[in-house]
């Protein structure tokens, strides 16, 4: 049997329509590097921004994680900076911290290959298991 987490839309290597995306992740930080590919632009030559917040999503997610908890997205707020052409090679970073007991905030953001700011995200996490 498949575990679930293989067919997550942004990092299931086992979902045929999925971003793929790989993340390295520990001590409250997320990073990631990959391209995308034309068949999630929105407007012609733009990757939809959909599908960058959910790059953004997943990057808090894995950072909440990697502090030790099972966590979901409670609130994510997303800011674009500039369009993100397909096959455009990109870094996607995170960064959480424990609030409270039961939250966490993360902040994400992704960047072109010079390094220039093509979205940014604030995420609040609320954390549904201590993992063992």
């Amino acid at each position: 049997m498949m575990k679930t987490e293989d067919y997550c839309f942004v990092c299931g290597k086992q979902n045929p329509i999925g971003l793929k995306a790989q993340f390295n992740y520990g001590e409250g930080k997320a990073f990631s590097e990959l391209r995308i590919s034309k068949e999630y632009q929105g407007w012609s030559g733009i990757i939809h921004g959909g599908i960058i917040s959910a790059l953004l999503d997943e990057a808090c997610v894995y950072a909440g994680n990697s502090l030790g908890y099972n966590t979901v997205t409670a609130e994510l707020k997303v800011r674009f900076k500039k369009p993100l052409k397909p096959e455009e090679k990109i870094l996607v970073e995170a960064q959480a911290n424990l609030v409270k007991s039961k939250l966490i905030e993360a902040r994400a953001k992704i960047k072109d290959a010079q390094g220039n700011l093509i979205a940014e995200a604030e995420g609040k996490l609320i954390i549904k298991e201590k993992r063992e």
